[in-house]
């Protein structure tokens, strides 16, 4: 005896039975298996049908939409950098494609694929094919137009989660991607995955993550995003990195570099092409390091403001084994005319002045040759050895800035403790984590790492810093009227492991500037790599650069400036007595009368009112006193 059970697509499911004509338990209970095995087997043949014809929301390619939403990534203020979208996926069922070609055609035309690689993509030995996941709503109307006009057999739009990104290239290294499960691959979108990710719960209920707020202002970033691209087009650079921090907090408002990426599409970029620049990539900073190094001579009292060092004749180590020089001849100078000349001779000198462990313990508790703790995947270190395997030059070459790596992250977060009176703080990207009922979870305030200098030290480098923007410092093209400016400039020899030399031709531009001077509000940090313009000089090109940023973000700061009159006030509003108004034959005095005794007017007859603002009157026309006649017309301002 047998069975035999048909299904849909070829399935074809035979059950053979011994036929036994003497009846026995053993009989009975294998019948009983049989009955059970075929109840299975139609079950399978009915889901399967099933999710053919109607899709199922346990299987990837349903056509069923998902309830969990992935809560949004927003900059401070609210404003959308990442949110959960419902799109489409276009897939095709084989079995129905009747022209290949014409499918080939109108899909690679819609999607923008190689017509080459989509017929490859159908040629597959599979009858379900997913061509693209996720695509816009144009490209989904354009297809639907098809499908109503019954064309493109065999295709077919099905609803799926994707993530968009409205902001695009802006700071899209820290807000990250999602893959196709969505799932956080990087940025914020993986560090914070958990609690972006909705909770499980009942999928026939709406379930949403929770919201990630960033300290990013996508304000600032426009501008800062603006500077970026056009410096790297203007210097024919090969990268430029932009961050700017608050002082105060630490809270990055905006961080740039170009060029970068589109975590709309961020398969279209390679993985060098989507790196995370200002935490991985790793580089000698030049003479901006001697902010840091000074004030470490200066801590550690190895020198002070008012010592001289002999610069003319260059430094030259004993022996004469190696001999650092200036641009130009300064002279003797003064401790703080080292930062505002940028004197590597100067340096070289006062890093005589203090044990190499003692400077090298300064330098890491600045945070250097170490990890920011910035939320963000992929940070690297940096590059700072220790004393013992030190060279007899390094402690004066990594007094100016070369033989130690950092990164652009680094640099701004070191400068936290010349802006806090010596306290280094960890530099913050997240604000926020709130709740899809708007219950705040989490916040993320200012975190002070530990006291690196004295306040007496960050306040001498602050100063030393101003004197750099003054006439004939080499910050001097930071130009911010009514505004004292803390700046460093940086020009660094890029090493070439090839030659094993330094280049004559590759340099690195940087400027770090501290905003106001007396109350440090903002830290802007500017790196241009491999400028190939007229300029190669941090002076000459980041400078200037990053004092016209500063002219932007100083009035939407609202940093005081010395030429507008700052007006203090009590913070108390006192709106005069005014006494309920008496209707007569004469208009009675309105000055101080809320809105709502205004309208009393309203009842005299023949008598037009106007009204222009709210709160109290300011003005009234016409005066008080006025005979009412009909036909009048009585004006009054409101503030």
């Amino acid at each position: 005896m047998s069975l035999s059970i048909s299904t849909i697509q070829g399935l074809h499911i035979i059950v053979t039975m011994p036929v036994d004509n003497d009846a026995s338990p053993f009989r009975n209970r294998f019948q009983i298996v049989v009955v059970l095995l075929a109840a299975a087997a139609l079950f399978l043949v009915f889901r399967y049908a099933q999710i053919m014809l109607f899709g199922s929301p346990d299987i990837p390619g349903s056509t069923a939409p998902s309830r969990l939403e992935r809560g949004p990534i927003l900059d401070r203020s609210g404003r959308i950098m990442a949110i959960q979208t419902q799109l489409d996926t276009v897939s095709v069922w084989k079995p129905a494609l009747e022209d290949r070609d014409e499918v080939v055609r109108a899909l690679s035309d819609i999607l923008g694929q190689d017509p080459e690689s989509l017929r490859t993509l159908l040629a597959i030995d599979r009858d379900y094919v997913v061509v693209q996941r996720t695509i816009t709503p144009t490209q989904s109307a354009r297809i639907r137009a098809h499908l109503a006009a019954e064309e493109l057999s065999g295709v077919q739009l099905e609803p799926d989660q994707g993530r968009a990104y409205p902001e695009r290239e802006a700071a899209a290294a820290l807000v990250g991607y999602v893959g196709i499960d969505n799932v956080g691959l990087s940025g914020i979108e993986y560090m914070f995955n958990a609690e972006l990710a909705p909770p499980p719960g009942d999928t026939t209920e709406k379930v949403v993550g929770n919201q990630v707020f960033l300290t990013i202002d996508l304000t600032i970033q426009a501008h800062v995003d603006s500077l970026t691209n056009r410096l790297l087009t203007e210097h024919q650079a090969d990268a430029v990195m932009l961050i700017v921090m608050e002082a105060r907090t630490g809270a990055i408002l905006a961080y740039s570099f170009a060029p970068t990426f589109d975590p709309n599409h961020f398969t279209r970029y390679d993985r060098e092409e989507r790196r995370n620049l200002p935490i991985s990539k790793i580089y000698e900073p030049g003479s901006v390091l001697k902010v840091f190094s000074v004030s470490s001579f200066l801590e550690l009292g190895g020198i002070t403001p008012y010592d001289l060092f002999e610069t003319s004749g260059g430094y030259v180590a004993d022996g004469g084994a190696f001999q650092i020089t200036d641009l130009g001849d300064y002279g003797t100078l003064r401790t703080e005319e080292i930062i505002k000349y940028s004197s590597n001779v100067g340096a070289a000198y006062a890093s005589e002045t203090v044990d190499a462990e003692d400077f090298y313990l300064m330098l890491t508790r600045f945070g250097f040759g170490r990890e920011t703790g910035i939320a963000v995947n992929g940070e690297e270190r940096g590059l700072l050895a220790i004393p013992e395997r030190w060279s007899p030059r390094s402690q004066q070459t990594i007094a100016i800035g070369q033989e130690v790596g950092v990164t652009a992250v680094q640099m701004a977060a070191a400068a936290t403790a010349i802006a806090n009176e010596g306290v280094l703080l960890r530099p913050q990207i997240v604000d926020r984590i709130v709740s899809p009922a708007g219950r705040t979870l989490q916040r993320f305030d200012r975190e002070a790492v530990h006291q690196v200098i004295g306040s007496e030290t960050a306040r001498t480098m602050l100063e030393m810093m101003y004197d750099a923007t003054q006439a004939d410092g080499t910050a001097r093209r930071i130009v911010v009227p009514g505004v004292r400016v803390s700046a460093k400039t940086g020009t660094a020899e890029v090493f070439d492991p090839e030659a094993n030399a330094y280049s004559d031709e590759h340099y690195l531009a940087s400027t770090l500037a501290i905003v106001p001077t007396d109350d440090p509000d903002l830290i802007v940090y500017l790196v241009i790599d491999h400028p190939r313009g007229e300029s190669t000089y941090g002076g000459r090109i980041a400078a200037p650069a990053v004092g016209e940023l500063i002219n932007i973000l100083v009035p939407y700061r609202g940093i005081p400036q010395a030429e507008n009159e700052s007006i203090v006030h009590s913070g108390v509003v006192q709106t005069p007595e005014f006494l309920p108004m008496e209707l007569g034959n004469r208009l009675p005095n309105l000055i101080g009368a809320p809105k709502i005794e205004v309208l009393e007017l309203l009842t005299i007859p023949g008598v037009e009112l106007y009204i222009k603002g709210n709160g109290w009157v300011v003005r009234q026309d016409p005066p008080p006193g006025t005979v009412i006649e009909e036909g009048m017309s009585i004006s009054v301002g409101l503030e």
